[in-house]
């Protein structure tokens, strides 16, 4: 007989692994979760590194905004915020604090004001009369204003402005000073511009701030020039030097320059004479120490507290004579610019010619050379120096000149002076106007480019026009500023 057999609740299990044999150390579900453990760690490590890397960059551009010809951060949509007036001259921009420009202002009916704007909107933020409208004559078609106005040295309290209508009058064979009544030193509060002290300097043509004081170039008859050092408020003499006279010979062009400058040095005063001898004074106005030939021109470098003469050679070929701050330093080839200088390579100098030579401005020696002309002015930054060449942008090792990376020029292209916001390095560039190739170097006029490049690999970034009829570009102080028919600050 049969057994009839009862109902039993039966459960499915469903399972997604094969059971464990024997021998298995686990189910397989759990070797799933121990290799996702490395992979978190990976992804938590990398993301570790990229913000690292991201503070190291953000760190490395806040350090290069401070340096002085750092301009403010630049992009695509560049464009023009101000005007700059012709008749003013301005100060050097990065010796000022608090976002200001001053300068001397000579209108059209030939009144002069020390005037101070903002630097990002040329908006007005105080003026100080000097002089009234009145009559200047003027038999010269050619013409350049003498005055204007300097900082103290390591203070930013004070300007100091010659104003004077004395002028240098350009003729076919010669340039000569035409002296004016009007010879005044102003010495202005940078806060607000009042006049803090106020004299006559009769027949001054020339003059520069020293610490704590200002010194005025008055020509003697002959053609010795008196320098004179004052305090820079109370008027009191301090020291009196006599420079000789340059003589009136003219230059192979049979040119005779009669002009005068004064050029504070980081250990005493270059006195330019004739346009073209230099005659270096010490900080107490002693005996000249040396004379240089600078009959190729000159320049000075605030960076390193020099001045350069230019000349040639026996045999024809350039050469710079570095003068202030150390020995006289004679060098082949003309002193080359530099934009921006953050102070990782000390003391460094580039002279170029057919080749770019680097020296140690403390010793003289030669660090490196490189087979490469220069197009315009450099940058110097993190240990490295960036080239503007007539083959595009160069960067190289500040230590041992190694070549790093090259940004090759496009077809049709001329470069021009290298700036940096800290982020990019900012190329001003040519091209025609009209299509096809150039036709000679600097085919003018262009049209102006701005380029930017990555610092770490030379790739280009952007490229843009620049606005309006500018065609060049510079740096003074923090600000990007734009060159051609006329001056403009650029943001």
């Amino acid at each position: 007989m049969r057994r009839r057999m009862g109902m039993a609740a039966v459960e499915l299990v469903e399972r997604d692994d094969e059971p464990a044999r024997p021998g298995d150390a686990e189910p397989r579900r759990r070797s799933w979760r121990r290799l996702l453990v490395p992979v978190l760690v990976a992804a938590v490590a990398l993301v570790g590194v990229q913000v690292v890397v991201e503070l190291r960059d953000r760190a490395a551009v806040a350090a290069l905004a401070d340096v002085p010809g750092v301009v403010r951060p630049v992009d695509e949509d560049v464009r023009i915020l101000w005007t700059l007036d012709p008749g003013t001259r301005w100060v050097p921009w990065s010796e000022l604090p608090g976002g200001i420009l001053v300068g001397l202002q000579r209108a059209s009916d030939e009144s002069q004001a020390l005037v101070a704007v903002d630097e990002l909107t040329g908006e007005r933020r105080w003026t100080t009369p000097l002089v009234g409208a009145h009559v200047v004559e003027r038999t010269d078609e050619g013409f350049d204003q003498v005055g204007g106005c300097v900082l103290e040295p390591g203070a930013t309290e004070h300007v100091v402005c010659l104003v004077t209508d004395t002028y240098l009058g350009f003729r076919q064979t010669e340039n000569v000073l035409v002296p004016s009544p009007l010879s005044r030193l102003v010495v202005a509060d940078v806060a607000d511009g009042s006049v803090v002290a106020d004299r006559e300097v009769p027949g001054a043509v020339a003059f520069t701030a020293l610490p704590g004081a200002v010194a005025v170039g008055v020509p003697r008859p002959g053609g010795a020039l008196v320098v004179t050092a004052t305090d820079l408020l109370t008027g009191q003499e301090r020291w009196q030097s006599v420079v000789p006279s340059a003589g009136a010979e003219p230059d192979e062009g049979g040119f005779v320059d009669r002009s005068t400058t004064l050029l504070r040095t980081d250990d005493g005063l270059a006195v330019v004479t004739a346009g073209r001898r230099i005659t270096l004074l010490d900080g107490d106005g002693g005996p000249a120490r040396t004379v240089v030939d600078a009959s190729n021109g000159f320049t000075a470098d605030a960076r390193l507290g020099i001045v350069a003469a230019f000349s040639q050679d026996d045999e024809g070929q350039e050469t710079t004579t570095i003068v202030g701050g150390g020995p006289d330093l004679v060098l082949p080839g003309r002193l080359g610019q530099v934009s921006a200088d953050d102070g990782s390579l000390s003391d460094l100098v580039l002279a170029a010619g057919s080749r770019l030579r680097a020296y140690d401005r403390s010793t003289g020696d030669e660090l490196w050379d490189v087979g490469h002309g220069l197009s315009g002015a450099a940058v110097v930054a993190r240990g490295r120096v960036y080239l503007s060449t007539p083959d595009g942008v160069v960067a190289v090792d500040g230590r041992t000149g190694a070549e790093l990376w090259r940004a090759p020029v496009l077809t049709g292209r001329t470069m021009g002076d290298l700036v940096t916001d800290g982020r990019h390095l900012l190329s001003a560039q040519q091209r025609p106007d009209e299509p096809g190739a150039v036709t000679a170097l600097n085919d003018w006029p262009g049209i102006g480019e701005l380029v930017a490049y990555r610092f770490d690999d030379g790739g280009e970034e952007w490229r843009v026009d620049l606005p309006g009829t500018l065609i060049g570009v510079a740096s003074e102080g923090h600000t990007l500023l734009g060159w051609g028919p006329a001056g403009a600050v650029l943001g």
